[in-house]
């Protein structure tokens, strides 16, 4: 996901969480961007809608 928002000049970082998982294989960690590029980035990484999923 950092990949796809630096395609499109978004700045990001990976932060951990420092949660310890369920399995204790590794721990769990969160992506931040900037706050005026939250809107965007949330945009580029949902899933994308199927029009027949969307009722018309």
């Amino acid at each position: 996901m950092q990949q796809l928002l630096a395609a499109h000049e978004i700045p990001a970082r990976i932060v951990d969480l420092g949660i310890a998982s369920y399995l204790g294989a590794g721990s769990a960690t969160a992506l931040q961007v900037l706050p005026e590029h939250q809107r965007t980035a949330s945009l580029l990484i949902s899933p994308v809608e199927d029009e027949s999923e969307s009722g018309d």
